[in-house]
């Protein structure tokens, strides 16, 4: 087993309904979402809800540990538009995730600091040494669909947080008539 990597979540805040995108994140979503609101919505993807997700908008949507676990670019990129879809108008996009090179493997406990002082350990694995998954790819990706609003990068782990943003074609209708009078 390799070190101990610690993510401080004491400050994160998760609000209205949110969408946790993932097998399991070992309880970490619900746990800093619980404590925003006494009310939580917090709703899990897999292949049995998609039809039900259809019918929703979500505020917020997470992903904790699971992009890494992804193939290619393009499969990560037809997820994470997918997701979009699911979101309301400036929704947010958070992803906890790994630093990995292809030919390397991830095998490290992770320390996970919560609100109220409560702490969550546990060990994450990938050990294929054919997946890679970083910040820039990403990054990449997201810029398509999300403005960046944050990223941080320690050690093997990074954390980013975009907010959604409208279709290029309604952003460039909206510059292109701003302005214009109608009144003739």
């Amino acid at each position: 087993m390799g070190k101990t990597l610690v993510i401080d979540l004491e400050d994160v805040i998760l609000e209205g309904d949110i969408l946790d995108v993932g097998e399991k994140n070992f309880g970490i979503i619900y746990n800093i979402s619980k404590e925003a609101e006494d009310e939580l919505s917090l709703d899990y993807v897999s292949s049995d809800t998609k039809i039900e997700l259809k019918e929703r908008k979500y505020d917020a949507c997470t992903f904790f540990f699971d992009l890494n676990k992804i193939w290619t670019s393009i499969e990560k990129e037809k997820l994470i538009k997918e997701i979009s879809s699911y979101l309301k108008e400036f929704g947010e996009i958070f992803i906890w995730d790994i630093n990995k090179e292809r030919g390397k493997v991830f095998n490290n406990k992770i320390k996970v600091i919560l609100p109220n002082e409560k702490i969550k350990e546990f060990t994450f694995r990938n050990l294929n040494v054919l997946l890679s998954s970083n910040i820039e790819e990403i990054k990449k990706i997201l810029e398509k669909y999300f403005e960046i609003e944050e990223t941080k990068a320690w050690e093997d782990v990074f954390f980013i947080k975009g907010k959604k943003i409208g279709t290029k074609v309604n952003e460039e209708e909206k510059i292109k008539y701003e302005g214009t009078d109608y009144s003739n």
